[in-house]
């Protein structure tokens, strides 16, 4: 199903593998012929702190672990790091054709150049944000999981935030779902985040086939998820389907 005016933010697709590769290699592919419409990369770091709290002593240190790309309007980031490969569309998202072909032909090379048989983890993200025209809402109205807390208290939930990782009924498929009320960019609105990853937990063989198929399964389990999770009253405000 295909809104005319989906909620989505961003669109997020990951291919973990190991063991780690050198900056050497990864600079080496971002050189290559299916990166030239991007940006200069920009170096990403690691930092990891200590904390002594007998001798309430602080500490950190700063590693190199990657590179950022991005096309000069910001459309498409990709992070290459010495363990995944992350494709990012923002907003405005096009259709699952093109995210998937875009995120594909720049993996491929990727894996190719840095002799990747295996992926230890492919996920799908997809962060939406429902916008309601109303400043202030009961959201059971436009979401089907709710939180009614402890106590039998007078009026609606307002506000809610909640995290939830579990397996799917897809063997070695599993989903994190963030639901929560957030603030508007728009006047006199009310927000929804719905963050939905799905991923593998389960050996992910490089080949174009296998891997493609793992695709579209997750993305099924992440479009049954969304719809799930919507109400009528939440579709509503997407524009009907197109045909």
């Amino acid at each position: 199903m295909r809104y005319k005016k989906a909620p989505i933010l961003e669109a997020v697709l990951q291919f973990s593998w190991s063991p780690s590769k050198s900056l050497d290699e990864l600079e080496a592919v971002l050189s290559s012929p299916a990166f030239e419409d991007f940006e200069e990369p920009k170096s990403r770091f690691q930092i990891d702190a200590t904390v002594n709290v007998d001798e309430g002593a602080f500490s950190h240190r700063q590693r190199r672990v990657g590179f950022e790309i991005a096309l000069r309007n910001g459309s498409e980031i990709v992070f290459l790091e010495e363990q995944r490969l992350v494709f990012v569309q923002r907003a405005p998202y096009d259709r699952w054709e093109h995210f998937s072909q875009r995120a594909l032909a720049l993996l491929s090379p990727t894996v190719s150049a840095l002799r990747v048989d295996e992926f230890s983890r492919v996920g799908l993200r997809f962060v939406n944000r429902i916008d309601i025209p109303k400043p202030s809402i009961n959201t059971d109205e436009y979401v089907t999981v709710s939180f009614d807390g402890p106590r039998h208290d007078r009026g609606v939930i307002e506000e809610f935030q909640m995290r939830v990782v579990k397996p799917t009924e897809k063997e070695g498929i599993h989903y994190a779902l963030v639901l929560a009320t957030t603030a508007s960019p728009l006047p006199g609105h009310s927000s929804i985040l719905l963050d939905i990853d799905v991923f593998t937990r389960r050996p992910v063989p490089a080949d174009d086939e296998k891997l493609m198929r793992t695709l579209g399964e997750i993305r099924n389990e992440k479009n049954e998820i969304f719809e799930e999770c919507l109400t009528d009253e939440a579709r509503a405000l997407f524009g009907g389907v197109e045909e």
